[in-house]
């Protein structure tokens, strides 16, 4: 799977994929000035499950946080396998120092630099 994120800072937000989620660099791609590539790219993936983050800095960007309230993405979420595993999830958060909420006791709900949401889920059939 491929998920590709516009980002404001393509650095910053590889740094903070890949302490969060221990994502390693496939590819960098930086558009020279004048260069007609209309963006720069940080791809991540994760070894266990194959993910590729895609990090594109576009040109065209104006540098506005994220709002779920626009057409278009919502949020990101990722599907955990016991109430361990998500409050494992919890202290890796902490450690990192990212804020985070817990919307029932089920899911974990944080953002990212770019105010992208992002949660841990737990579904109710994995719950003991």
């Amino acid at each position: 799977m491929y998920l590709g994120l516009s980002v404001r800072d393509v650095r910053r937000s590889a740094d903070w994929y890949r302490a969060l989620l221990d994502l390693r660099v496939e590819r960098e791609s930086f558009a020279e000035p004048e260069s007609a590539a209309p963006w720069d790219e940080i791809l991540l993936r994760d070894a266990r499950s194959g993910l590729l983050l895609g990090l594109l800095k576009h040109r065209q960007n104006p540098g506005e946080p994220f709002s779920e309230f626009r057409t278009g993405l919502d949020h990101v979420e990722f599907e955990v396998e016991t109430m361990e595993e998500l409050d494992e999830w919890r202290q890796r958060l902490d450690h990192l120092g990212i804020p985070w909420t817990r919307n029932r006791s089920h899911l974990l709900t944080f953002r990212d630099p770019d105010n992208i949401q992002l949660e841990f889920f737990c579904p109710a059939h994995k719950r003991v």
